[in-house]
Formats: structure tokens, sequence, C-alpha cells
């Protein structure tokens, strides 16, 4: 009578289970426990690089913070691939490249210059007639800047969803996959395992 009692007692333990089993998250198949946790992670990374690009774009010149001066010329000098210019006691950059520099070097101490500046950054330069930096070129190498930028963040975020693709993919065949590859991915103990008899 024991015998067949510790039966019953067995195998209604293990359908209860089961049915506890059986009502685990189906997101991965329910092979995860606290599938939230995933997603909320890959969510934030994913929110990391959105708003990176987010920065980074605003950081460039933009048409709305445009100021245009006359201001008076202090002096120059070079750092690296861009020149400073200090007017009328305040130091603004612009990429080397794009500026008439023989035009900037000619140019001697209380000469007035008409400029278009945005964040300490040179858009256009004018001395009289002359262009020593025309705004066009400012903003093709802004544009230039942030293509750049996007194509980067953009590789970022593919990488990233076939990254997420394949811990779904993994997560979902859990229990059929060998478990190196598993572990790649998630932890054994996020795993769950159907009860045994």
């Amino acid at each position: 009578m024991g015998r067949k009692n510790s039966s019953r007692t067995q195998k209604r333990n293990y359908r209860r289970k089961m049915r506890e089993y059986n009502k685990r998250s189906r997101l991965f198949n329910g092979n995860v426990h606290n599938p939230g946790e995933f997603i909320f992670i890959w969510a934030l990374i994913l929110a990391y690089i959105v708003g990176m690009w987010i920065f980074l774009m605003n950081l460039g010149l933009n048409k709305r913070d445009y100021v245009q001066a006359e201001l008076v010329y202090e002096g120059s000098y070079r750092k690296e691939d861009r020149i400073v210019l200090t007017l009328s006691g305040v130091e603004y950059g612009a990429w080397a490249g794009m500026c008439d520099l023989d035009g900037l070097y000619a140019l001697e101490k209380g000469e007035r210059l008409s400029v278009i500046t945005a964040k300490d950054e040179l858009v256009s330069i004018r001395y009289y007639d002359k262009v020593l930096l025309a705004p066009e070129d400012a903003e093709r190498e802004e544009a230039e800047g942030k293509r750049a930028v996007s194509i980067a963040c953009g590789i970022m975020t593919a990488v990233w969803a076939v990254f997420v693709a394949i811990s779904v993919w993994v997560m979902c065949n859990a229990h059929r996959l060998p478990m190196w590859l598993v572990k790649a991915f998630v932890k054994p103990s996020y795993l769950t395992r159907p009860p045994k008899r």
C-alpha cells in the first residue's frame, strides 16, 4: 500500500512540475528564465547606439547656430590639420585644407574680416572681395563627417541586430544545440530544464 501511495505521489508531483514547466514564458520557446532581462539589455544597448548617433550628429555645425560678424584679426597658428585664428580676442578653428592659407598668412594684425561662425568654428572668412574660407566648403566637410558617423552607427546597429538574431535563435533552440554554442550566448543557469521523472 505504501509503494502505491508513493508512486501516486511521485506521479502527482511530476504532473504538477510539468504543469509549472509548461506555464513558463513562451518567449524563446520557454528555454530561458527571465527572458525580459535579455530583451531589456538588448534594447538598452540599441538605445545607446542611437543616442550616440544623435549626440554626434548634433555636435556638428547647424545653420541656426550661424553668426555673421565683422571681427578684427589678431593672429593665427597651425594645430595639426587645423588652423586657429584669434579674432577680436576669441579663438576660432577651421580645417586648414579648406582655407586659403596664403591669404590668411598675408593678413596683418588689425585687419577687419567678415566671418560666419558657429560654435567656435569658422564657416566663412571674407577679406573685402577675397574669400579665404567658402561656406560651401565648410558645409561639404560637415556633411561628409555626418555621413561617416551615420555609416559607422549603421554598421554598429547591423552588427548588433545580427548578434541579437543569433542569440534569439540559440535561445529558442537551446536544448537541441551543442552546449558550447549555447554557453557563448547565455549562462547555463538561465536555461530551464524539463523536470525529470
